[in-house]
């Protein structure tokens, strides 16, 4: 029978082994939201942590996120408003304040849209109101889609889409070229595959309504366009159609896998 004194020197060799068979892994990126409902204003903002490259750059991504959203709400008030609002909050650099800023802008901008109302210089109520959808969660690459919708007076209101894709490592906004190496010539491919999109919605809509059957304007990719890359490995290519208004009817989103581009990607 084993003594206690050699048992507890076998545990903790076992131990060691399973260390070093399996490395501690890096901490799993995490995914929260800040929401905020006061008034005709109804606001849900993500942040994260868990990133690559650590805090900082859990801070950095956050930041820039909350300032996107807050530019929206921003965009309601008139210039004074702004300046009153910001003469009493100074730049936040930690989540907790990032939150508390939003929050405050937030039921700042729902009193004004109220002073409004109360004095007639808003014929219809204004809102804004917001929702997001995450893409990919890596501890290195994280990809979302900011969703927006305003109505500041006018015929409609207007639904605005923000794709947002960074490096974890450095905290860097990456554009849809940096996922490619630098002489790839990916805009090619993508306008074909896109196009053959464009031709098989034309067909279906030409046999099941009944519409007439045209060829599609062709795409031109310049690198800029609004994307995500989703957990499946797919890469989504958002783009406002021409002559159509500001709403989500007005938008054509195209689904390519990544593995059509696998001599040519660099993610």
């Amino acid at each position: 029978m084993l003594s206690v004194k050699k048992y507890s020197c076998l545990l903790f060799v076992a131990v060691l082994l399973v260390f070093e068979a399996f490395p501690v892994m890096a901490a799993e990126l995490s995914v929260k939201e800040s929401k905020t409902k006061s008034g005709v204003i109804n606001i849900t903002v993500p942040y994260i942590s868990g990133a690559a490259g650590g805090k900082r750059i859990d801070n950095l991504v956050n930041q820039t996120i909350f300032t996107y959203i807050n530019l929206q709400l921003k965009q309601v008030l008139d210039e004074q408003e702004v300046k009153d609002f910001d003469a009493v909050h100074k730049d936040v650099s930690e989540v907790n304040d990032m939150q508390r800023y939003n929050s405050e802008l937030v039921k700042y901008t729902n009193k004004r849209i109220a002073s409004k109302n109360d004095t007639g210089k808003v014929t219809a109520s204004w809102y804004v109101h917001n929702d997001y959808e995450v893409k990919t969660t890596k501890d290195t690459f994280f990809s979302l889609i900011l969703k927006i919708k305003t109505y500041t007076g006018g015929p409609s209101d207007i639904i605005t889409w923000k794709t947002m894709n960074f490096d974890l490592k450095d905290g860097r906004l990456l554009e849809l070229k940096d996922l490619f190496e630098a002489e790839a010539d990916y805009a090619t491919r993508l306008q074909m595959l896109i196009g053959y999109q464009q031709m098989g919605r034309a067909r279906l809509l030409h046999h099941i309504k009944g519409k007439e059957l045209k060829t599609p304007e062709p795409v031109t990719i310049t690198g800029q366009e609004a994307f995500y890359v989703d957990d499946h490995y797919n890469l989504g290519i958002i783009l406002q159609m021409a002559g159509n208004d500001k709403s989500a009817g007005g938008m054509q989103i195209y689904d390519i896998s990544l593995n059509d581009f696998a001599d040519l990607i660099k993610l």
